[in-house]
This record gives C-alpha cells, structure tokens and sequence, in this order.
C-alpha cells in the first residue's frame, strides 16, 4: 500500500468516523473469503446483479428485491449507504439505480465521491468530452477521495450510457480544513458562501457517535467541536445541493449515494434534507451481512462479500508537500525495498509514465495486478542520474 503522508485531520477523522460507525453499527468486517471477481465493463457488472439480486429486508422480514424496488420507487429520493471500499455496496448501488431508473427514467444520482467545484469536470466526463484518465486528473479524484476507482465505474458508466445527471454534492475540502483548524471564523466572506447558509449542530444522539469515535484518537475538546462541525458541513452541504437540484427538477426523482455513516440512524443528509424539503418522502437502504447486524435505516440489503482483483502496491509511504513523491517510509519486506527502493527516494517514472503527482502513480498502478513486474526510475540523493529498477508488485 502507499499512503500520502499530507493527510488532513479532517480527511482522516472522516474515514476513521465512517469506518468506526459501521462498528457502532455493528456491521460485520468483510469476509476474509469473499469472493472475487472482475467486471471489465459494465455489462459484466449488469449480468452480476442480476444474477445475484440482493433480498431486501424491512422490519426485520424479507422482501423480494421487486417488491423492494416497488416501494422504493414511491420515493422522491433514496438514499444508498455504502462502506467505501466494499465492491458489494457499490454493486447493491447499481442494482437500486438500475430498478428505479426502470420504473422513473427522470432519474439523477447524487454522490458523495465529488466535491462540489468539480461538477463541469463530472459533466463533461458524462457527455464524452473527456476520457476516463482525463477526468480523474480534473476531479482530483485521487487526491480528494482515493478509494478504488474500479469499484465506482459501473455506477459512473451507467449514468453516461443512460444520459442521467450525476451531482458531486460534497463540501470542498479547502473549506473543510479551514473550519478544523479556525472554524467558520476561518473562513472568508466568498468562501463562507459556499456552504450552506446554516450549518445546524449535531443532536445529541449524534453528538454521542462522534465523541466515541473521536475520543479513539483524542482528548481535545476544542477539536472535538470542530471535528463535529466538520462532519456537520459535510452533512448539510450534500443536503442543501441535493434540493437545489430538486427544486430545479421538481419532475425527477434522486438516487443519493453516500457512506452509510452519513444516512443512518435518522440524522446526517436525510434529516437535513428533509429540513429543506418538508413533506418530500425519503428512504434509507443500506447493506449488511447480517440482518441482525444492519444500520438503522428502512430496508437492509443482505449481501455476501464480494472483491475485485487487487491492483498491484509498491508498498511505502509517501510525502507529497515537497516536489514529486518521495518515499519517506517503507517496510523491509514491500515490493519497493525488496527491489532496492530507499527512503528519501523521489519517484520518477512507472512503466516509461511520468509520476509527478499521486493522481500519476495512482493511474499508473491501476493498470497492473499483484504478481506484475514494473519498472521504474527514481531519483536519489547524492546521484546525477535516474536509477532504474524492476519492481514485482505486491
């Protein structure tokens, strides 16, 4: 695995909250044998789900994922939580947009994997005026998110084949990391004006969910307050772009599709949606392996653990605030150190590709699986020249 070492505290406590929820939750760890498989376009992903339909449950009783979809369907919008690097979530995603476009073709899909300033960068890639490679440079996708790419593509692939509307509903992450070092105070008067007007404090239930997660890590109530209200930006900001699209479109319908720590246990973007919307009708779906083991939201999908081939890792820690990638740490054993790569090296080239940013290396390593021989150049302290490497990726 590689990492970058410039990790934001909010970015961090984001994905620690949202996997640390999921064991408040109660949702069981994926299986260490699930199974794996490939879907190299969206087709394959198709065929998958429908040979594979999820059973839904609600109030504890099963229900065919028709009758699922029926009701679903009555929804304005339907909120899919996911835990962000199960392919069977994401999958279960689908499988929801796919029966509700069926029924509703004035459909949109909101998501939380795009910040909200990259939506002409998310509508050109819909309307084919950039390639796949192209639009994870312009969205920033790796640095911003980061999560296996391969796990989103279907989703993506269908709303370009369908021509549906896809909003990237989250909060930028410069605004974000002002307000957990400085609050809102932090903020300038034009930066302020791209978050919602009001940024509502966490009831006391949730408060409670974050303190335990946060209190894992630290003791510090001052960043407690802003962590809470980081979390409580990302809430309303995908809430307040959500109905903006719908008070726009009153005649569509809206998939939202969001870490499960987001849309459960009746707080986070329903409720403050349901603020802004008052009498629209909203439904929670969400996956589990268990059905004694299932968030609180209105339907479980029952799931079996399913994986995609692991993409090939060098194995190292990376810092990014200096030029390029250097390595600043790495393990003995990783594919990096057993082909000879130090610490303080700079990445210079994978496969003949420039590696200038993680978004490079990134896309790079997307094309190889565990098992594939690279080579690479790196630039070391005290050499004139590139050295030049062949790295089995593990």
């Amino acid at each position: 695995m590689f990492h970058n070492r410039h990790t934001l505290f909010p970015d961090l406590m984001r994905r620690t909250l949202l996997a640390a929820c999921v064991v408040v939750i109660g949702v069981l760890p994926i299986s260490s044998i699930a199974a794996t498989v490939e879907h190299a376009t969206l087709d394959e992903a198709l065929a998958h789900i429908g040979e594979h339909a999820p059973t839904g449950v609600m109030q504890g009783k099963a229900l065919p994922f028709s009758t699922l979809m029926a009701s679903l369907a009555q929804n304005r919008v339907v909120f899919v939580g996911e835990i962000h690097d199960r392919y069977d979530h994401h999958l279960h995603q689908l499988a929801v947009l796919q029966g509700l476009h069926q029924r509703n073709p004035k459909l949109a899909i909101g998501v939380e994997w795009f910040q909200q300033s990259f939506q002409p960068v998310l509508n050109d890639y819909l309307a084919g005026k950039l390639t796949e490679v192209e639009f994870l440079r312009r969205s920033e996708y790796f640095e911003r998110w980061g999560y296996d790419y391969r796990q989103l593509r279907p989703i993506l692939a269908y709303a370009k084949a369908n021509g549906l509307p896809v909003l990237a509903l989250n909060a930028p992450v410069e605004l974000t990391r002002k307000v957990s070092e400085g609050g809102l105070e932090a903020l300038s008067k034009d930066e302020r004006a791209q978050l919602p007007p009001t940024i509502h404090p966490a009831d006391a239930d949730y408060q409670a969910r974050l303190r335990k997660v946060f209190e894992a890590h630290s003791q510090d109530p001052q960043q407690f307050e802003r962590f809470m209200l980081v979390q409580r930006i990302w809430d309303e900001t995908m809430a307040y772009n959500a109905a903006k699209y719908l008070n726009a479109n009153p005649e569509h319908q809206l998939v939202v599709l969001a870490g499960v720590g987001h849309i459960s246990d009746g707080v986070g973007i329903p409720a403050d949606l349901a603020r802004q919307l008052p009498g629209s009708k909203v439904a929670t779906v969400a996956s589990s392996d268990s059905q004694d083991a299932a968030p609180a939201v209105d339907y479980t999908l029952l799931t079996a653990a399913v994986d995609l081939p692991p993409t090939g890792k060098l194995g190292v820690l990376l810092d990014t605030q200096g030029k390029g990638l250097s390595i600043s740490a790495l393990d003995k054993n990783s594919a990096a150190a057993k082909a000879g790569l130090q610490k303080g090296d700079r990445l210079a080239t994978l496969e003949g590709v420039a590696l200038k940013n993680m978004s490079d290396l990134k896309l790079a390593l997307l094309q190889h699986q565990v098992g594939n021989a690279v080579k690479m150049t790196v630039e070391r302290a005290g050499s004139t020249d590139l050295l030049a490497y062949t790295v089995v990726l593990q």
